[in-house]
């Protein structure tokens, strides 16, 4: 019954699923696209955000796995290491005359 129907309609309505599937077709493409996108620019904001961490400029920063500031380790890089209040910068190799 719902076969004959089919091959009954089935030249009529062609024109229109012609449509809806090149409609569906972009549509996909497009929110491809626009994910593509958004995962790009998530990925600079957090990179930016990431290159904010000042432990690896710091004098007390040690470079261990075991411990990567003596100072604060709980916040050591991350991000709330960002507004470290003890960051000093390492003592600079020039002479001063």
């Amino acid at each position: 019954m719902v076969l004959q129907l089919w091959f009954e309609y089935y030249p009529i309505l062609q024109p229109l699923f012609v449509g809806i599937c090149f409609c569906l077709a972009w549509g996909i493409i497009g929110l491809l696209v626009w994910n593509l996108g958004s995962a790009i620019a998530y990925s600079i904001r957090t990179s930016q955000r990431m290159h904010q961490i000042p432990c690896s400029r710091c004098r007390y920063f040690t470079n261990d796995s075991h411990l990567k500031c003596p100072v604060r380790p709980d916040i050591a890089l991350s991000e709330a290491a960002i507004s470290c209040g003890d960051f000093a910068p390492p003592p600079s190799l020039t002479l001063e005359i």
